[in-house]
């Protein structure tokens, strides 16, 4: 939600970011496999304990995410490979990111557990979403809008990687927030199913 209503406020700072990816010549596909890097050493540097380095690189991990997609945007270059792999390694990170919180504190498991039920719940539906509604945005499918997007996913990991006496609390209020945010599409997904016939 973070995402969709605040985007265009900070896109300026992110087109003038790409611009400078763009001189030096690196492509959008590069940038995405850099996220990717950032978020799993971010995961490993959560599971050495080094907090503050971790989020750091959690957030550059998302700061590239966001500049993949201007770039490809600014190039002409943007592909449906592109896109599908981008959102396939965004999941990679989350998941990568609560293995990590699992391998330093596995006291909170049945929270990590139900996090990973969660997710393949609420990306299944995002999946079938993107595949079912018409694409009238600038992605190369529909992005059904949620509750929950990756703003507020990395806000979640980084009080889990601050406060981790608080993981158990803190993220099965986020699981709840997930599930809902997986029913309401389904319920969307499922009412525009049957109007089609």
């Amino acid at each position: 939600m973070i995402d969709t209503r605040l985007r265009g406020k900070f896109q300026p700072a992110f087109d003038v970011m790409a611009a400078k990816l763009v001189k030096i010549h690196l492509r959008p596909n590069v940038i995405t496999w850099a996220a990717f890097g950032a978020g799993i050493l971010a995961s490993a540097s959560l599971a050495m304990e080094w907090m503050i380095l971790s989020i750091l690189l959690l957030w550059l991990s998302g700061l590239l995410d966001v500049l993949d997609g201007t770039v490809a945007r600014l190039t002409r270059s943007a592909s449906r490979d592109g896109a599908y792999m981008d959102l396939i390694l965004d999941r990679m990170v989350e998941a990568a990111y609560i293995l990590g919180l699992a391998y330093r504190f596995p006291q909170a498991y049945f929270a990590y557990l139900l996090f990973y039920i969660a997710v393949i719940f609420n990306f299944t539906t995002f999946i079938v979403a993107g595949a079912l509604f018409e694409n009238n945005g600038a992605k190369s499918m529909h992005y059904d809008v949620g509750i929950v997007e990756r703003t507020e996913t990395f806000l979640v990991f980084t009080l889990l990687a601050l406060f981790p006496s608080q993981i158990f609390p803190i993220l099965m209020t986020f699981n709840v927030v997930i599930f809902i945010t997986g029913v309401i599409r389904f319920k969307r997904v499922l009412a525009y199913s049957k109007s089609l016939g």
